[in-house]
């Protein structure tokens, strides 16, 4: 048992530390990712201006519009972990080296870091250009993450799903929305709640319950969607 525990880890590190060192050669997810974010970042500070940022602090548009930001962001990056596979015929290497549950969380892994490194980079500069003050850093600190790893597991599937469609872009905005709705639902909130210093409530633990039903959903499907 510890033997084949160990084998599934190395595996699944494994296609983490390739699926990075493709990205370190094109940088293509890490460069489409900040651009989409920064530029974002910069249309809706600019759109708002400080009469419109002071208009909007006491109410839910700012934490909306920092997640919306984050959505659209990992959307146009995130889906590339498995597209790439597919256009360097390199798919049909990784169903034999490794197992699917090992490849989706090597894959998981690699999308998550993604998305930490997006919520690191671009959650500050988001406080600081809307002057906006949280009450409750570490509720937004668990939100980010909860939220973050609801964000790159639900991804991670839809990629795989659409790798080997035509339409790709278009194929991951409709599947993704029914996935993804609720999650955004519950993280706005919470932000909303660290935002204003008020407790978290229910909302905390539905997305940590999202996050445990998209993560055992994704093992159970990910074999059949994997291998068609």
């Amino acid at each position: 048992m510890w033997r084949d525990a160990s084998t599934w880890a190395a595996e699944a590190a494994a296609v983490f530390a390739k699926d990075w060192r493709c990205e370190f050669r094109t940088r293509y997810a890490l460069n489409t990712l900040a651009l989409f974010a920064f530029t974002t970042l910069v249309v809706v500070s600019v759109s708002l201006g400080p009469l419109g940022v002071s208009a909007a602090k006491g109410t839910p548009v700012l934490p909306t519009l920092l997640w919306l930001i984050l959505l659209f962001a990992a959307a146009a990056g995130l889906p590339r972990s498995f597209v790439h596979e597919e256009e360097t015929q390199t798919a049909t290497a990784l169903r034999l080296a490794a197992t699917p549950s090992a490849l989706f969380c090597g894959k998981l892994l690699y999308c998550l870091t993604l998305v930490a490194a997006l919520e690191v980079l671009i959650t500050p500069v988001y406080l600081a250009m809307m002057s906006l003050e949280v009450h409750s850093p570490w509720l937004l600190v668990g939100t980010l993450a909860a939220g973050g790893y609801g964000l790159a597991a639900g991804s991670t599937l839809i990629a795989a799903m659409i790798a080997q469609a035509r339409g790709k872009g278009t194929l991951f905005a409709v599947l993704a929305f029914p996935v993804l709705l609720p999650l955004l639902l519950l993280a706005v909130e919470l932000t909303r709640h660290a935002v204003s210093g008020e407790p978290a409530g229910m909302a905390l633990t539905q997305i940590l319950l999202y996050d445990g039903t998209v993560t055992v959903a994704a093992l159970m499907l990910f074999p059949v969607v994997w291998n068609p």
